[in-house]
C-alpha cells in the first residue's frame, strides 16, 4: 500500500536519570501493516511507543516521510499520531459513548462533523468490537477488559496516520483477543494506517503482525517478519525458555514452549 513510511533512526529515550532506550534504529514501517513490539518486561516496549507519540523526551529522528516527528509540538504530532495507553483511567465521568464521541472531537474531521454523524461513527466504533451494547454504561463501571475495548475504540475512530497501541489485548479472555486484533487487521488495512502493537502473546504475533520488533534491555535483539524475530535462537537468547514454532493442523504457525532455557 502506498503511503509514507515510519523509520525510527537512533532513537533514544527513558526517564530523568535513567536513558531506557539507547541509539534505536528499526526498519521501515509501512502503511496498511502492523508492526508488534515484544520483548520481556522492562525491556521498553511501552517507552518506545511513548517516545513516539511525544510523551517522553527523545532524542533522534522518527520520521513520518520527510518529518521528523520529533522536531513537531505535542498538539502538531497529534495530528499524525494516535497513542492508546494500557488502561484508561479510573474517576472518567464519562459513558462509553461519550468517551468515543469526544476522542473523535478532538481531531480536525470530527470537530468539523455535525453531532449526528459524530454519534454514529462512535457507535459503528463500539460495534466493531462488540460493545455497542456498553455505549451508555458510565466507564467506571466497566470492567478492566471493557474499559480497555473502549479505549481502543477511542483510538480507532481517530483513524490517525501512526496508531500505538500498548497491550490492547492484556486484560481480554481470548475470544475479545481475536476481535480485537481481527478489528485491529481490517482497519489497519481499510484505512492504510501505520500500527505499532506492544503484545505479550507471541501467538498473536504470529497470527496478526505483518513484522516485529523484539527489544531487550533497552536495545534491539531482532527484527524482521515473525518468523525472523521469534524464532527458537532469539527465545532463548531473550525470554530464557526452550520453545519451537510448529504447524497447526490449519497449517498456521504456533509457539510451543518446552520450558526453562539452561
Amino acid at each position: 500500500m502506498n503511503g509514507p513510511t515510519l523509520t525510527i533512526k537512533s532513537l533514544s529515550c527513558g526517564y530523568p536519570g535513567r536513558e531506557v532506550l539507547s541509539d534505536l534504529s528499526l526498519p521501515p514501517s509501512r502503511a496498511g501493516t502492523i508492526t508488534a513490539v515484544i520483548g520481556p518486561n522492562a525491556a521498553g516496549k511501552t517507552t518506545f511507543l511513548r517516545a513516539i507519540a511525544g510523551l517522553l523526551p527523545a532524542k533522534g529522528n522518527v520520521l513520518f516521510g520527510d518529518r521528523n516527528l520529533l522536531s513537531l509540538p505535542l498538539a502538531d504530532r497529534a495530528h499524525f499520531v494516535t497513542y492508546m495507553p494500557q488502561a484508561i483511567p479510573h474517576g472518567v465521568a464519562l459513558t462509553a459513548i461519550e468517551a468515543v464521541t469526544t476522542a473523535l472531537r478532538i481531531t480536525g474531521a470530527g470537530r468539523r462533523a455535525s453531532d449526528a454523524d459524530v454519534h454514529r461513527d462512535a457507535a459503528r466504533a463500539l460495534d466493531r468490537l462488540e460493545i455497542g451494547h456498553l455505549a451508555l454504561s458510565p466507564l467506571d463501571q466497566l470492567s478492566g477488559g471493557q474499559r480497555q475495548l473502549v479505549s481502543l475504540a477511542q483510538a480507532m475512530v481517530r483513524r490517525p496516520a501512526i496508531l500505538l497501541l500498548d497491550e490492547p489485548t492484556s486484560a481480554l479472555d481470548p475470544r475479545h483477543q481475536i476481535d480485537v486484533m481481527s478489528a485491529v487487521h481490517e482497519i489497519t488495512r481499510q484505512d492504510g494506517m501505520i500500527v505499532m502493537v506492544v503484545l505479550h502473546d507471541l501467538n498473536l504475533t504470529l497470527t496478526w503482525a505483518d513484522a516485529a520488533v523484539l527489544l531487550s534491555d533497552g536495545e534491539l535483539a531482532a527484527a524482521g517478519t515473525p518468523y525472523q524475530a521469534i524464532t527458537p535462537e532469539t527465545l532463548e537468547r531473550v525470554y530464557r525458555v526452550r520453545a519451537r514454532i510448529e504447524t497447526c493442523s490449519e497449517g498456521r504457525m504456533h509457539l510451543i514452549y518446552d520450558g526453562k532455557a539452561a
